[in-house]
């Protein structure tokens, strides 16, 4: 989330939405200490095949699995040198040998369903409809591909297969993103959206998960993006938003902002079980 004085704009991010979902303070601190985020192996490897993904894109598919395994690896390696980054459950050993089946999963499964000569990487903006306040909402990001009929693409690395039933139902960036076509003018509702995930594992997996917003889907947005920017205007960045600390990810292994929030209280012996 970022207000934009001049315009009158206040402009949210899908993941900033998510971090409300998640815990309201971690948004709160997402915002206000962007220098303090850091990434995880985990988060390395997902923008390393990413990386690799666009390479193959940008020569519409005919990039071989090698080429594309190395530019997957040599990313990887550049954004353990300048990236903060810190390590997970994962065996730093399979770190290659994920992300090459990674690569293998999406060019040998994900890339034949695709149709090439569309967007990549590209960024947008756009009205929400509404104002809270003094301030028009609008919606921002960047959308991994998007299609020349206006599907919408977006790759996940993942340490499981995802629910199509539950993010059909609950996930908010494919409606963030299907308005964005829609402003855009390439798609009419309903809009299609679909996960490629790629399974973190040895042997190559891949997934595809077809959600689907229309209007609908918009309006709910908007009513549940109005508390939450209503939320920063009346109680303010500079003061402790709500904190949930029951998720998993309120951890120091897994939360950029741990330290200055629920472990400047408590330390390691504090949350273990005593003997």
């Amino acid at each position: 989330m970022r207000f934009h004085k001049s315009s009158g704009r206040v402009f949210v991010r899908q993941s900033w939405l998510n971090d409300m979902v998640l815990c309201p303070e971690r948004a709160r601190l997402g915002a206000t200490l962007p220098q303090m985020r850091s990434g995880s192996d985990a988060t390395l490897m997902g923008t390393a095949v990413h990386h690799a993904i666009e390479q193959v894109l940008e020569c519409d598919g005919t990039m071989a699995l090698e080429e594309m395994i190395t530019a997957g690896v040599d990313k990887f390696h550049y954004l353990q040198v300048m990236e903060q980054w810190k390590e997970t459950n994962i065996d730093p050993t399979k770190y290659e040998v994920y992300i090459a089946s990674m690569c293998e999963a999406w060019l040998n499964e994900i890339a034949p369903t695709l149709e090439f000569g569309g967007r990549t990487e590209y960024q947008f903006a756009y009205p929400l409809g509404i104002e809270v306040g003094e301030w028009a909402v609008w919606c921002e990001g960047t959308m991994d591909y998007v299609d020349p009929k206006g599907v919408v693409y977006d790759w996940k690395t993942a340490s499981r297969s995802y629910n199509a039933k539950e993010k059909q139902s609950t996930a908010v960036q494919p409606t963030v993103y299907a308005g964005a076509v829609n402003a855009m003018g390439w798609s009419d509702f309903p809009v299609e959206f679909r996960y490629g995930i790629m399974i973190r594992q040895e042997k190559p997996k891949s997934q595809i998960v077809r959600i689907e917003r229309n209007e609908s889907h918009m309006r709910w947005l908007r009513h549940a993006v109005r508390p939450a920017i209503g939320m920063a205007l009346h109680v303010g960045t500079d003061k402790p938003w709500i904190m949930n600390d029951t998720s998993a990810l309120c951890s120091e292994r897994w939360c950029s902002y741990w330290s200055v929030c629920k472990g400047a209280f408590l330390t390691d012996a504090d949350l273990s079980v005593p003997n």
